[in-house]
């Protein structure tokens, strides 16, 4: 359960809180982690998509260091591939909008 009211937050906050809700009670995230979900948001646009990339992407990578007994966890680690991943999205809408699916 959450402490906030999710009618109250920004965009930016809400995807925060899922992270950090993610990863467990007593985590909390770094400054480079907030500056770094700043930059997913304006790349992705909106906090639906960027939560769409990073709950197919994270609770993999959050379980994995669980299993290797590692109890910090940054989201710099997973960078390339959120990034990588909101690029293909914006390039894949961009040639839906411009009706080239069938193209490179």
């Amino acid at each position: 359960m959450s402490l906030i009211d999710i009618n109250e937050v920004s965009e930016y906050m809400l995807v925060a809180q899922y992270v950090v809700e993610l990863f467990g009670a007593g985590h909390f995230l770094s400054r480079d982690d907030y500056m770094r979900i700043e930059r997913w948001m304006l790349l992705s646009g909106s906090s639906d998509e960027l939560l769409l990339v990073l709950d197919d992407i994270l609770p993999r990578r959050v379980d994995k260091a669980r299993e290797k007994g590692k109890k910090v966890f940054s989201l710099s680690s997973i960078n390339k591939s959120v990034e990588k991943r909101l690029n293909d999205r914006s390039s894949l809408v961009g040639r839906a909008v411009s009706g080239d699916l069938d193209g490179p």
